[in-house]
């Protein structure tokens, strides 16, 4: 392993690690949603054609198992679908609480930073600051997420 990779991952370990992890998950929780959403309308369409293409079909023959089966596997991928869009909503829900307590030059920047995607050099140009005052600023912001966060729900869970 690289001395980079080895880094990384104790990085990833640490408590601002792990707040940044959460910070991107919570910066792509909303697209992430819609191409769920997306993902159950295109299932429900397809059991849809699957169970009226089934019922005249000549290679079911007599039983109705198949088209059963097929029912109830669509039904579970879907609760299954939903209950992950709801459990990220939940938990996007969260950290957004925690972000709306910062200042808004901060709220800003995580927006920017992980909302967006955008890297350090465009959001020095939007902030008008240094390069380096918003790696200074990310630190502090990470801080404070981290005190807001173990405040409100404890301890950073492992995800």
């Amino acid at each position: 392993m690289k001395e980079k990779d080895i880094y990384l991952k104790e990085i990833a370990k640490t408590q601002r690690g792990k707040m940044k992890k959460k910070l991107l998950r919570w910066g792509g929780t909303l697209d992430f949603c819609k191409r769920k959403q997306d993902e159950i309308g295109k299932l429900q369409k397809m059991a849809q054609q699957f169970l009226q293409m089934g019922e005249g079909s000549p290679f079911l023959g007599k039983s109705n198992v198949m088209l059963k089966e097929a029912e109830i596997f669509y039904e579970k991928e879907i609760e299954r679908m939903t209950e992950g869009i709801k459990s990220e909503l939940e938990e996007y829900a969260k950290l957004n609480s925690c972000i709306e307590q910062l200042e808004y030059e901060e709220q800003k920047f995580v927006k920017l930073r992980y909302e967006k995607g955008y890297q350090y050099e465009y959001i020095a140009l939007q902030t008008h600051k240094s390069r380096a005052k918003c790696f200074r600023d990310h630190d502090v912001i990470l801080d404070k997420l981290i005190m807001f966060w173990e405040e409100r729900f404890s301890v950073i869970e492992e995800q």
